[in-house]
């Protein structure tokens, strides 16, 4: 009898022994770890250069519309008045009377055409881009286009890469760009020119440099104006990125002198994913070709698109 009490007791505490090692053993408690928020920054804050990246990784065999430069809708305002000269010219026997507010609207695309040719780093893009300038609150004259101005063009672009540090040096391009308003007779403007960009980079900065060389030919009427005097030589642009907002300055330089170019100044903040807010202030000449001899000084605030 002892001896079966003995068993049985043993055969318990091997019973409750084995279920106990059966059990599984309590998770431990989750302590959440705070993620932090994506910053706007990337090692390379070129907008251009993110868009060409992003085509190469996703154009293999077929052709992509890729944005280009900016795409906004803004109202403009003309703080020293609206042009009214070349109207007047070419229409001298009607009355015009351009409102100096207005809606602008730029869109711009670009096209990988060859990407890698030959397995180096060249490629060929091309690119179209449209600006108008709408007198949407002119209700008298039908809400007429004051000027719109067509921009297609063709680079080639050398990937070349460079870094110093934190100091990054891209790419360099270059290309054939064409501009004209499609107008007739005394409202006519357009130009030809060739021209070489470099694109740099410096942690939450981005620059790029541009000088153009105008080409001869054209109609009889846009060889009256001197293009690359007023609109200037060329290019300087410079922007800063923080949070999820962008200062940005673009001055057209001209050889001819410091009295002539134009400086554009503008900031936008994102609201979303695809849309940011926006405003620009221009002062200088050529802020349409229409314009070319017109100082404008306008400011504009709308809305600028991010992503197709």
């Amino acid at each position: 009898m002892y001896m079966k009490l003995q068993i049985l007791s043993l055969l318990l505490l091997f019973n409750s022994v084995t279920v106990q090692a059966l059990e599984p053993e309590p998770e431990p408690m989750s302590v959440p770890v705070p993620v932090p928020e994506e910053s706007a920054y990337t090692e390379d804050t070129n907008y251009l250069r993110n868009r060409i990246d992003k085509a190469i990784s996703q154009q293999k065999d077929h052709i992509s519309l890729l944005q280009y430069r900016e795409n906004y809708l803004v109202y403009s305002y003309f703080l020293n008045g609206v042009n009214q000269q070349p109207v007047d010219s070419a229409f001298p026997n009607e009355e015009h009377s351009f409102l100096d507010y207005e809606m602008q609207f730029q869109f711009s695309f670009m096209v990988p055409i060859a990407l890698n040719i030959f397995d180096i780093p060249l490629s060929v893009y091309g690119a179209y881009t449209n600006r108008s300038f709408w007198q949407l609150f002119d209700k008298e004259d039908s809400r007429p286009f004051r000027e719109t101005n067509h921009e297609p063009e063709i680079w080639l672009a050398w990937d070349y890469d460079l870094s110093w540090g934190d100091l990054k040096a891209p790419m360099i391009w270059f290309g054939f760009r064409h501009q004209s308003n499609g107008q007739y007779v005394n409202m006519s403007r357009g130009w030809n020119r060739i021209y070489t960009q470099a694109f740099f980079g410096y942690k939450h900065w981005s620059s790029s440099a541009i000088f153009w060389h105008r080409l001869k030919g054209g109609s009889p009427e846009d060889k009256r104006f001197d293009y690359e005097k007023f609109i200037g030589s060329g290019e300087l642009r410079l922007d800063y990125t923080f949070q999820k907002s962008e200062l940005g300055m673009i001055y057209a330089y001209s050889f001819s002198g410091f009295d002539f170019g134009s400086v554009t100044l503008q900031y936008s903040h994102a609201m979303s994913n695809a849309v940011d807010f926006y405003v620009r202030y221009f002062d200088g000449y050529g802020e349409s070709l229409i314009d070319i001899e017109y100082i404008s000084q306008t400011i504009s605030v709308g809305i600028l698109l991010n992503e197709w």
